[in-house]
């Protein structure tokens, strides 16, 4: 559930004009970023740069708040035609799309090994893009992440459930559907981002290692088991966990009429301010079916660098893309309950902000990045669109995975000649 997603999603609505990419090679450089944090998350972000900028007095940053929903269009727009910004701060869920552009640049040769060795794997993932011949390329450098995790009331549940079957019976208990209003141990709506990490957990695969579709094939028995599952909780009347439900699922939760929900490291304020010191976090539960834990999407925030830009100007932006991913700089993220991507930060402590960095690293240690691909929006429709079909009993589990694979093959083949 992307609880108050929109909420962090709001800046200027009409970007400025950012300077072409100057030619010049003086010392003094002035970089222009673009980036979407709004609300807390953008306070936190502007002292960063102007440390930045006090210890670089030759290679300043200018930070420009584009809105969310305006950034992708804008930065195509302007890059293309050889202007934009000089970086921009995005979801590396975009990543694929903007790279396959030719409007980022590739950092493979910039970020040494040692830096990379730094961040979490899943994290540094989310930033590379894998061309048809297998090879991986860096085009955008992570500095925090978002993923999901289980956030519970202390006050009804002494101790989180550690599998699916625990959960269940917990929430089942909890339920009462036919109070007024009703309560619900467990609500949550049947998204993709939010239940894709059991597809993995049953065993399903959309793709192998190579990038073949093996949804209809390696992947059949889990998709097919993921999938009855997902009919069974959508049919379950001790649960509200239901397709089509986020908003149902967000004014329930804001009601305090929940007892346990799946939610997003950027919904952690959110929460506390819920339920106070009553909130409990918890990886998501293993699956009992299977014994193996879900494998959740993570959503990088990425730097990236503008491919028009001038030599000086690239080497000032590499300059701040190492300040952000410093030591120095992820602490103060972390304080901030910005969940930072590099993972030799200690964690330990028993303050509120260190207890849910601690699960939401557990989490992201055994998650996926999330998909970042220039097919990323097809791959996302045909998997919503199989779901639906199983989960309404339009068609059966089996033949909503046949469909969904075949359609996936034919897309995808017809995309790449």
């Amino acid at each position: 559930m992307l609880l108050f997603l929109a909420a962090c999603t709001n800046a200027n609505t009409t970007p400025p004009e950012a300077a072409p990419p100057a030619d010049s090679e003086s010392a003094n450089v002035t970089l222009v970023l673009w980036q979407s944090w709004s609300g807390t998350d953008s306070q936190v972000i502007s002292p960063l740069v102007n440390e930045y900028n006090n210890q670089n007095p030759q290679g300043r940053v200018l930070v420009q708040a584009i809105s969310m929903s305006t950034l992708d269009d804008e930065f195509r727009t302007q890059a293309t035609r050889g202007s934009g910004p000089h970086m921009i701060m995005m979801p590396s869920s975009w990543v694929g799309e903007l790279a396959s552009a030719d409007l980022f640049l590739p950092l493979d040769e910039f970020i040494s090994p040692a830096e990379r060795n730094t961040l979490l794997p899943v994290t540094l993932g989310s930033g590379q893009i894998r061309n048809t011949e297998g090879k991986t390329t860096l085009y955008g450098l992570p500095i925090s992440f978002d993923t999901l995790a289980l956030f519970y009331n202390q006050a009804n549940i002494e101790t989180a459930p550690e599998d699916t079957d625990d959960l269940l019976r917990l929430a089942r208990g909890l339920s009462d559907p036919d109070d007024e209003p009703p309560r619900w141990g467990w609500a949550m709506d049947l998204s993709i981002d939010e239940t894709i990490g059991y597809l993995h957990a049953f065993g399903g695969q959309v793709f192998d290692e190579n990038g073949e579709v093996v949804l209809a094939n390696a992947g059949s028995d889990g998709a097919e088991q993921w999938l009855e599952w997902l009919m069974a909780l959508n049919d379950d009347p001790q649960l509200f966990v239901r397709l089509d439900s986020s908003i149902q699922v967000e004014r329930h939760v804001k009601n305090n009429q929940v007892v346990m929900s799946f939610g997003w490291a950027h919904e952690l304020a959110a929460y506390r301010q819920l339920w106070g010191g009553q909130m409990g976090i918890a990886p998501l539960p293993v699956l009992s079916e299977t014994n193996q834990a879900p494998q959740p999407y993570v959503q990088s925030t990425l730097l990236a660098v503008n491919q028009g830009i001038s030599e000086t100007e690239r080497n000032a932006a590499m300059a701040f893309l190492r300040y952000m991913i410093s030591e120095e700089v992820q602490e103060v993220l972390l304080e901030h309950e910005i969940q930072p991507a590099r993972q030799d930060l200690r964690l330990s402590g028993d303050e509120p902000h260190l207890i849910a960095a601690r699960i939401f690293r557990a989490q992201a240690e055994q998650s996926q990045p999330i998909l970042n691909g220039r097919e990323r929006d097809l791959i996302w429709r045909e998997l919503q669109l199989m779901q639906r079909q199983a989960v309404t009993k339009s068609i059966n589990p089996a033949d909503a995975v046949l469909n969904a694979d075949q359609r996936l093959r034919d897309q995808l083949e017809s995309d790449n000649p």
